[in-house]
Order: C-alpha cells, then sequence, then structure tokens
C-alpha cells in the first residue's frame, strides 16, 4: 500500500511538471501568435535597387564556369562532375549538353536576406524530356541548388548539387562590322569618269 502511494506521488509530481512544461510552452505560442506582424514596405526606390543589385550580379555571372558535384537524392548512385557556364545570357551544362538540354535563358531573383540570388531555368530535350534547374548563390560565394529530371515517361530523377570552384572566362568580343571597299579598277574608272576630257570637240 505506501508502494502504491508513492508511485501515485511519483506520478502526480510528472504530471504536474509537464503539464506546466505544457502551459508554458503553450503560453509561448499563443504570446507569438497574438503579437503584432512585422511587416516590411516595399518602395518603388527600394524595388529598384533591387532589380539593379539583380542586373548587376547577371553581368558579373556571364562568362563563369562553375565545377560542381550532383549527387542523387535517393542517395543511390555516385556522385558525378559537371560544369555550370552562363554565357550570354544563357545557362548551360556540360553533361546535360551531351544529353541534348541546350542551353536556355534563365531568371534571376535576389532573396529576402539580400544576399542570396537565386537563379532558375527549364531546359528541354528531345530524347530525355524536361530538366529543371535552382542555384543559389549565398554571400559566401557557393552555389548550391536543385535539378529534377522529368523524362518522356513522367518519372522524376532528383538531384542536390554544390560548387566546387568558379572560374571566369575569355568572353568572345562582338566581331566589328565589316566594310567593305570597292574594287581599285572601279575606283579608277569613277575617277577617269570625274576628269574632264581633254579631247577637242570637232565644230
Amino acid at each position: 500500500m505506501k508502494k502504491l502511494f508513492l508511485v501515485l506521488l511519483a506520478l502526480g509530481f510528472l504530471a504536474m511538471n509537464s503539464s506546466s512544461v505544457f502551459a508554458e510552452w503553450f503560453a509561448k505560442e499563443e504570446a507569438g501568435k497574438t503579437a503584432a506582424p512585422v511587416t516590411t514596405v516595399v518602395t518603388k526606390k527600394q524595388t529598384g535597387k533591387t532589380q539593379d543589385m539583380i542586373a548587376k550580379k547577371k553581368i558579373e555571372l556571364n562568362g563563369t564556369q562553375w565545377n560542381i558535384e550532383v549527387k542523387a537524392m535517393s542517395g543511390k548512385g555516385k556522385m558525378e562532375k559537371d560544369t555550370i557556364a552562363f554565357m550570354d545570357g544563357k545557362v548551360s551544362s556540360k553533361n546535360m549538353g551531351a544529353r541534348g538540354f541546350e542551353a536556355t535563358n534563365f531568371s534571376m531573383r535576389l532573396l529576402e536576406d539580400g544576399e542570396t540570388y537565386t537563379w532558375e531555368t527549364m531546359q528541354v530535350s528531345e530524347k530525355d524530356g524536361a530538366a529543371f534547374w535552382r542555384g543559389d548563390i549565398g554571400g559566401d560565394g557557393i552555389m548550391r541548388g536543385v535539378l529534377s529530371i522529368r523524362d518522356k515517361k513522367n518519372k522524376v530523377s532528383d538531384f542536390n548539387f554544390y560548387s566546387l570552384e568558379s572560374n571566369k572566362v575569355a568572353v568572345a568580343p562582338a566581331p566589328a562590322p565589316v566594310v567593305e571597299s570597292a574594287p581599285a579598277s572601279v575606283e579608277s574608272a569613277a575617277a577617269v569618269a570625274e576628269e574632264p576630257s581633254s579631247i577637242p570637240v570637232s565644230q
């Protein structure tokens, strides 16, 4: 009987402590819910500044190559290496290009932290379906992202990737316009035509 009393007393003590812990947690949750939400007002000036930052980042990104490691989210298969290149406003992948996925335009946005840029694109291959890319470039200069491939049978394969290094490569300058010069014979003929004739004209 004494043992039973001690057991009940211990259970009661645990119940009281646990209920007080839960009550404290619940009170914090409710306080968080009732607190006034923090709102951020985005002005036109801020929006314009963000767009300028994105445009500047795209210029910095142009002409760069990123060596990445790609691994299946399922954990199956070995990690593969690939190279992502940003050229002339488009992004391409060396490995995916070999499978028929051509370089495509990409969109970019700046996340709320003010230093992480996210780019996204979709590439299509007649043989292998569609590939969806998303990459985040943080303040540390490392790119981390996700590649999702949907094949012709709607089977989806998801991969994570991160950059090992990035390099700036030389971007070929736009070719200068070619100005064709007239042949020498034509030029000399035109000069002769402009000179007055020295042959006397008979009356």
